[in-house]
């Protein structure tokens, strides 16, 4: 009723353009399932690495004039120290916040 709105973008893999220009959300939750050094496997089997988050989260700028709150689930146990410095890497070149998300993690808008 507030008119909060969230998109959730799970195992899409990249080419989420069309996506972008129908939906305004203030948080936007996505899978980060791997660490770019798996960047081809990603992109062929419907995942996102930080590298291509960071190729959608640009087109999304570009669609919106915006970045809206990010957070990154669903990433691989044995890869996630190599996701959080990659996503680190993304968020300051993005100048944008990106959060990962954990088990219990509560948000609010």
């Amino acid at each position: 009723p507030d008119g909060k709105v969230v998109f959730y973008a799970g195992d899409t893999g990249p080419g989420l353009a069309d996506c972008w220009r129908r939906v305004s959300p203030q948080l936007l939750i996505t899978e980060v399932t791997a660490s770019d050094e798996y960047k081809e496997w990603a992109a062929k089997s419907g995942h996102l690495t930080p590298s291509l988050l960071r190729q959608e989260l640009t087109s999304f700028r570009e669609v919106n004039g915006y970045l809206p709150r990010v957070v990154a689930v669903h990433m691989n146990p044995a890869l996630e120290k190599e996701i959080e410095t990659e996503i680190a890497a993304v968020s300051e070149a993005l100048g944008s916040s990106i959060t990962l998300g954990y088990e219990g993690m509560q948000l609010s808008l």
